[in-house]
């Protein structure tokens, strides 16, 4: 029943409008903060690791910046429930204690079966989501013309910085393999969940802006 844990976008119905929508409700430097993750890793991986370097700089410096933010929230991982077929690393290790979340990741998923040409548009519309590009995941997902729903990641923001904060200071000290195994640790600990489910834990003052909109 996937209707019950997501709100669905109709087939060849996402606009633009629609993409902002979705992606407004992340923390826009918890985003930043892990494209530059992303980026620090194939940046290790190059042997680019002055550039490595300064992409965790920055990535260190958003992550302080989305702690403040106003979408954060605080929950034990045991109230956070997964989205159904959300990816999950086998090396996930869950938060004990109640801690701080931010949205930090959005993309689309299906649950119908595509021909090739349409998951590489799925796909695409997902690579250019992170980029900020909504007119083309919009055009991308018109080109999928099926039904879509929209997961939300959540990073635990305490975990999530320890980890670049060590991977930093490994890479500092030449350990390349380390420092992106301590990059792979922080997207490990993050948790996706339905859009549906995030609306249910986002903060009180979301709450009552949608609400308002409703009216």
């Amino acid at each position: 029943m996937p209707s019950a844990f997501a709100a669905t976008h109709q087939a060849g119905q996402v606009t633009p409008a629609v993409v902002d929508k979705d992606f407004s409700k992340l923390s826009a430097e918890g985003q930043k903060a892990f494209i530059d993750i992303s980026a620090a890793l194939d940046a290790i991986a190059q042997n680019k690791t002055s550039d490595a370097k300064t992409l965790l700089a920055d990535a260190q410096t958003r992550l302080a910046h989305a702690a403040k933010d106003s979408k954060v929230f605080i929950k034990a991982e045991s109230e956070l429930t997964p989205a159904p077929g959300a990816p999950v690393s086998p090396t996930h290790k869950p938060q004990a204690a109640p801690t701080s979340w931010a949205p930090v990741v959005g993309f689309y998923t299906t649950t119908e079966t595509l021909a090739p040409e349409k998951q590489a548009a799925l796909g695409k519309a997902n690579q250019q989501a992170a980029q900020g590009s909504k007119q083309q995941v919009a055009e991308n997902l018109q080109l999928v013309n099926v039904n879509v729903d929209y997961t939300i990641g959540l990073a635990p923001i305490a975990a999530s910085s320890a980890d670049v904060y060590r991977a930093s200071m490994l890479l500092d000290g030449g350990d390349t393999k380390d420092a992106a195994a301590a990059l792979q640790d922080a997207f490990n600990t993050v948790v996706f969940v339905s859009d549906d489910t995030f609306a249910t834990l986002a903060p009180q003052g979301q709450h009552g802006k949608h609400t308002a909109h409703k009216a």
